[in-house]
């Protein structure tokens, strides 16, 4: 039986809550991947620094020694709370919250979270705002304390505390979360039952473009996003004369590395929900760079925009990873585009989308690549500064742009609006910084 443990992360320290999958990827002598996901559902670990004093500290050790298999039960910091509204005395059995979350219903056990302590209790029922103890709490309660969800958990093999006098100590606990015991499954898909394959429904911050979602979250520029250019070309070197280089991958992929800054509980949570989607490294997203990647527009006409000269021709237009682009107006509307088409014309570049710009040159602020790319880790680390706010890593690497049904069931992200599979852009949003 699982034993419930009585801990109050230290927030200096922030929480990680880590997701990961698990994937095969086979990899050709061209690039070509082929990825096999062997998990359902990512296995999910928490680690938190803890302070113990007093009777916490006694409440901890007992807890221990209960948990002899090391099954414990914690509470989710990570969740969505309930906050309380007004302070309850000693013996209240109604708690007045500000909002119930979907996992809060009643003949429930939940945990308590008073500033230092937590408390295991059980719910009769829920009315409204108003949560109803099956027995009512043991000292008051005051305005600001949180509900939170329980949440099943092995301890590892040894726990250590730093004793600093007898009743004062502090641990770092890193927590197995029993696979299969809590799920949190993404919002659903949009579905697509058009005559011209258009979205015709959409759930959330969810969308689709050309089969597969788009990530469009800027990273969080202090932290210092990182990218590396990966050449796959093969030297073959003797130790005498010449030598001979080899081209087998026909792309120069690229690995960025990014912070992404949640400022809310449901933003943290929607960027996790890209990572569940994609199943780790098994699904396909498109990632822009929002760099200023494009050279200046000569001129610009219907579905067609020319830059001087051909060196960015020469540069990219062999690449098949660098097919898509994504346009911001100096209003901060977003357009993306697939290239449909590259030429050279009276010594310029020519490239052709698949539909109409939809802006002026004078309308358009930059033009970023926008990647087809796979997350190049199992692993998903949410950084909890506090239950609200969270620094999130996420770290891509980009793939050939090949068309989504070639890549069948690699195909999720997220939008701030959604797109068609025409590749007309539906979004009421405005672009903010």
């Amino acid at each position: 039986m699982a034993v419930f443990l009585p801990i109050v992360p230290n927030w200096q320290n922030g929480v990680r809550d880590t997701y990961e999958f698990k994937t095969n990827v086979f990899t050709s002598r061209n690039g070509t991947e082929q990825r096999r996901g062997e998990r359902v559902n990512p296995r999910r670990t928490i680690e938190a620094a803890i302070l113990l004093d007093g009777d916490r500290l006694r409440s901890f050790n007992d807890a221990l020694h209960l948990a002899r298999d090391g099954k414990v039960t914690i509470g989710d910091f990570s969740a969505d709370s309930a906050i309380l509204t007004q302070t309850v005395a000693d013996g209240g059995t109604v708690l007045t919250v500000d909002r119930v979350p979907a996992w809060l219903t009643g003949s429930m056990s939940c945990v308590l979270l008073t500033g230092r302590k937590s408390r295991k209790i059980t719910i009769d029922f829920v009315s409204g705002n108003q949560v109803v103890l099956t027995s009512g709490v043991v000292g008051a309660v005051g305005q600001g304390a949180t509900l939170l969800p329980l949440l099943p958990a092995c301890l590892g093999k040894a726990t250590t505390l730093s004793i600093y006098t007898t009743a004062v100590a502090t641990s770092s606990l890193k927590l197995e979360v029993e696979p299969g015991t809590v799920v949190r499954e993404a919002d659903p898909l949009p579905f697509d039952d058009g005559p011209t394959g258009e979205t015709t429904q959409i759930f959330g911050p969810a969308g689709l473009f050309y089969g597969r979602y788009v990530l469009l979250r800027k990273p969080n520029y202090v932290q210092q996003p990182q990218m590396a250019f990966n050449m796959g070309f093969e030297t073959v070197d003797y130790d005498r004369g010449v030598t001979k280089t080899f081209t087998p991958v026909p792309l120069v992929s690229r690995t960025l590395t990014a912070t992404y800054m949640a400022m809310s509980h449901a933003d943290a949570m929607a960027m996790l929900d890209v990572f569940l989607r994609a199943r780790g490294r098994a699904g396909e997203i498109y990632v822009p760079t929002w760099g200023n990647d494009f050279p200046a527009i000569k001129s610009m006409s219907g579905s067609n925009i020319r830059f001087a000269g051909t060196d960015f021709y020469d540069a990219y237009q062999a690449d098949p990873a660098h097919q898509s682009i994504l346009i911001r107006k100096k209003d901060g509307t977003l357009i993306p585009h697939e290239i449909s088409a590259w030429q050279i014309d009276s010594g310029d570049t020519l490239i052709a989308t698949e539909t109409p710009i939809g802006a002026t040159a004078d309308e358009i602020e930059l033009i970023s690549w926008m990647f087809v790319a796979r997350f190049a880790s199992d692993t998903f680390t949410i950084n909890w500064v506090t239950n609200g706010v969270a620094n999130i890593a996420m770290s891509f690497t980009t793939l050939a742009n090949l068309a989504a049904e070639e890549s069948f069931g690699n195909n999720w992200i997220l939008a701030t609006g959604h797109w068609r599979d025409t590749g007309q852009w539906q979004d009421g949003s405005a672009w903010e910084d």
